[in-house]
């Protein structure tokens, strides 16, 4: 199946920025600042530079294969057989960072507004949007990211300026005392989330008609930048201690957010905030299975197999007992598994390119 729409730089830019701030500025904070404390704001900046250097391995690959996704450069590059095994390998990450992604929906409504309601419930009914979504293409993933944006920068701000009058800056005492090495390794998760998940957006590299490396790459420093200004907003408003015991920080933020009996309970505001980011996210990364699927099986009809997707996708997510658990893998394993996609496979495509380069350049000067 080939993808017809095409999208613009503007466009694309919003989608890398939704993808990368969507859910790590609710879910990254409280995580931040329970290692890295009144520093953790540095930590977003340094781990966007990584998520710029790496980005340009991603942009180098698609340089060599224009036109082609990911799992089309696998074949190219590394034959039928093993390029085929690391695309297959690629569409179940993306099935697998679908299940997480939802999973982390799941966990949020039932732990924080319906706790009554069966977790599953919630996973398929927003799949079930997200498949109609993926079903029309990647011009309808654009237009409906391009559409939320606005609405979502609005309330955000709106909720940033009620809560700075609860600023202290008392609570910035002690700055620049962590320990460098220590802390990048305690945060090196968060390379893996969300900056290594980003190499999904080789997926729709060919479908973006100009400036792509340009688009690509200022989504990652605006999205690094906002998210760093969030853990530092965050620190402002509720201290260290008790941002850094709290899940969803920012969500406790707008929970206390009262002005008279006009402005208060805006917690349910910021949900519908996390559920476009979610939004934006899941799209992407089910899109990503979905195409890939069609591109490596041949299959010309997504509809069916988007559909079919749902239920993969919402059992796979039930396979953490709870947040905490989910929260826990996040932290131990995330930067090295991602790694391997992100960085380890991208590598070897490339020395694979580079070897076939040089072997074809060789030939015409042995045969003269």
């Amino acid at each position: 199946m080939m993808e017809k729409g095409q999208i613009s730089a503007w466009q694309f830019f919003l989608l890398v920025f939704g993808y990368l701030l969507g859910t790590s500025f609710f879910f990254r904070p409280g995580g931040l600042i329970a290692i890295a404390k009144q520093d953790a704001w540095i930590v977003p900046l340094w781990a966007g530079t990584a998520g710029v250097l790496m980005s340009l391995i991603w942009i180098k690959l698609a340089n060599h294969y224009p036109g082609l996704t990911i799992v089309q450069i696998c074949i190219k590059a590394a034959g039928k057989g093993v390029g085929g095994l690391i695309a297959l390998l690629y569409i179940g990450y993306f099935v697998h960072l679908s299940s997480f992604v939802i999973r982390n929906l799941g966990d949020f409504m039932t732990s924080t507004l319906m706790p009554r309601t069966p977790i599953t419930l919630f996973h398929i009914m927003f799949l079930l949007i997200i498949c109609y979504a993926v079903t029309m293409g990647v011009e309808t993933l654009a237009r409906a990211t391009e559409f939320l944006f606005p609405l979502v920068t609005l309330i955000l701000l709106l909720v940033f300026f009620i809560a700075l009058s609860e600023w202290n800056w008392d609570r910035f005492q002690g700055m620049f005392r962590m320990n460098v090495w220590t802390t990048m390794k305690d945060t090196r998760s968060i390379l893996g989330f969300p900056y290594m998940e980003a190499f999904v957006f080789m997926m729709l590299f060919p479908y973006v008609r100009s400036k792509v490396k340009v688009s690509f790459i200022m989504g990652i420093v605006i999205a690094t930048l906002l998210l760093s200004a969030t853990v530092y907003f965050t620190i402002g408003v509720l201290g260290v201690t008790r941002a850094s015991h709290e899940t969803y920080p920012l969500f406790l933020i707008a929970q206390e957010i009262h002005i008279g009996t006009f402005f208060e309970h805006l917690e349910s505001t910021i949900a519908l905030i996390l559920l476009a980011a979610i939004f934006i996210k899941l799209s992407i990364a089910y899109y990503g299975a979905v195409l890939g699927i069609c591109q490596l099986f041949r299959v010309n009809d997504r509809s069916w197999l988007a559909f079919s997707l749902i239920l993969l996708i919402s059992g796979l997510a039930l396979g953490f007992d709870n947040v905490l658990e989910n929260i826990e893998f996040g932290k131990r394993y995330d930067f090295e598994y991602t790694s391997l996609y992100a960085i380890i496979f991208p590598s070897i495509l490339l020395f694979l390119t580079w070897m076939k380069q040089n072997k074809g350049k060789q030939k015409p000067g042995t045969s003269s």
